[in-house]
């Protein structure tokens, strides 16, 4: 099945590890033309650029500060005029502490602290691009979620709440674009074995939790990615508005 991906412009924010590296790489062995955002750690991104270059295809590194709201829009103008728009956009980046923190332990502003990192720059970051795709008349959006976004977690009521939220921007902008041939689309991995959450999990814990799913494994980045290019491609002709589970059966 054809992709129609070869020439298209794509956006992976936080593109340089775990899934968005993945979803990077997985698009630009379909032909499309790659561009990663990143924070701080510029040697990441550079050694992802080069990994993709170095299989014949193109990417570039951007830094994108998602707690800087003024510079979103300036790193997606400075993308867009040097590709000559934006067709994809995988909106992967995350910041914020992920400690678990009870209901009645937390604070207010730590609660908004986190649907800003996760719920207000993915809004910046699509009302940014969305011109490009409209100028284009053709456009993709996934929005990263979790499941635990449906599920839910002891302590991680502010971190349900910024990426159930995503769900219900991304059903509006589904609507809300699909005549111009915009779609919009989440998704929604389990436990993913990238290398953060190898580095910060117990072995054995990681083990018991990979018991828990029907598969009886926990979900790689390359797992998650596949289906994220699927939904940015033109191969993806009418699924839209929806928000697809990657967990193995969880």
């Amino acid at each position: 099945m054809d992709s129609g991906l070869a020439g298209k412009v794509v956006l992976v924010t936080g593109g340089s590890r775990g899934i968005g590296k993945a979803a990077a790489v997985q698009f630009a062995n379909e032909g499309a033309r790659v561009f990663i955002t990143y924070a701080n750690d510029s040697r990441m991104a550079a050694e992802t650029v080069e990994e993709i270059r170095s299989q014949g295809s193109e990417c570039h590194a951007i830094r994108m500060d998602l707690t800087d709201r003024d510079s979103i829009p300036q790193a997606i103008s400075s993308i867009a005029g040097s590709s000559a728009g934006i067709d994809v956009l995988v909106n992967n980046a995350v910041t914020g502490d992920r400690k678990p923190v009870r209901i009645a332990e937390g604070s207010p502003d730590a609660w908004l602290a986190m649907i800003d990192h996760n719920l207000m720059s993915t809004y910046l970051v699509t009302r940014a691009v969305v011109p490009f795709m409209q100028k284009g008349a053709w456009g993709r959006m996934v929005h990263l979620s979790s499941d635990v976004a449906e599920d839910g977690m002891p302590g991680a009521s502010s971190y349900a709440a910024s990426k159930s939220g995503l769900h219900g921007f991304s059903r509006a902008l589904a609507v809300e674009l699909a005549s111009a041939n915009i779609f919009s689309n989440v998704v929604m991995p389990g436990l993913t074995l990238t290398e953060r959450n190898t580095a910060e999990f117990d072995p054995g814990l990681l083990t018991q939790f990979a018991r828990a799913v029907p598969a009886k494994r926990l979900g790689t980045p390359e797992d998650v990615a596949s289906t994220i290019v699927y939904l940015g491609s033109q191969a993806n002709r009418f699924v839209n508005g929806e928000a697809i589970r990657v967990t193995g059966g969880k």
